[in-house]
C-alpha cells in the first residue's frame, strides 16, 4: 500500500483543530469530494465507531481504528471499491500552533485495482490542498 502524506501548521491550539477534525460532519466543509459523513453505530465516537461517508458517486462505511483525543484518529474503509483504505490524522503542538498531519493509504479492489497507479497520482495531487483548506477555515474563524 502506498502512503500519501501531507501536513500543515495551523495557527490555532491543538484542541481547536481536534474539535473541528474529529467532528467528521465537518468533512464537507474542507473536502469538496465529501457530501456527508454521519455516525451509524450507537455510542460515543471512539475505536470501533462506524460512520457512513457519502460522496457524489458512492457511499461507503468507515470504522475508526484509532482514537486518542487531541492527538490522533484514523479510520478504515469497510465497504466499496476502496475497502481496506486507511486515513489517519495526527495533531501536535508546534510553538503554540498545531501541526496537522494527514496520511492516506489507498487500497483498491476489482476494476479499481487496475487503475490504482493512475489514481494514486491524482490523489497525491489532491491531498495537500485539503489540509490547506482546513488551515484556511480554522484560521479564518474568530478566536
Amino acid at each position: 500500500m502506498t502512503k500519501i502524506e501531507a501536513s500543515v501548521v495551523i495557527d490555532r491550539p491543538v484542541e481547536d483543530v481536534w474539535k473541528f477534525m474529529s467532528d467528521m460532519s465537518n468533512d464537507p466543509k474542507w473536502n469538496p469530494e465529501t457530501l456527508e459523513v454521519k455516525q451509524v453505530s450507537a455510542g460515543p465516537l471512539g475505536v470501533g465507531t462506524i460512520l457512513e461517508d457519502r460522496h457524489p458517486k458512492q457511499t461507503f462505511q468507515i470504522r475508526l481504528y484509532e482514537y486518542e483525543p487531541n492527538r490522533k484518529f484514523g479510520y478504515e474503509s469497510i465497504s466499496g471499491p476502496s475497502k481496506g483504505s486507511r486515513v489517519s490524522y495526527s495533531m501536535e503542538t508546534v510553538e503554540g500552533k498545531t501541526r496537522l498531519n494527514l496520511t492516506l493509504e489507498p487500497n483498491f479492489s476489482g476494476f479499481y485495482k487496475l487503475v490504482g497507479p493512475f489514481a494514486h497520482r491524482g490523489i497525491n495531487r489532491q491531498v495537500p490542498p485539503l489540509v490547506g483548506n482546513v488551515k484556511r477555515i480554522l484560521e479564518s474563524q474568530a478566536r
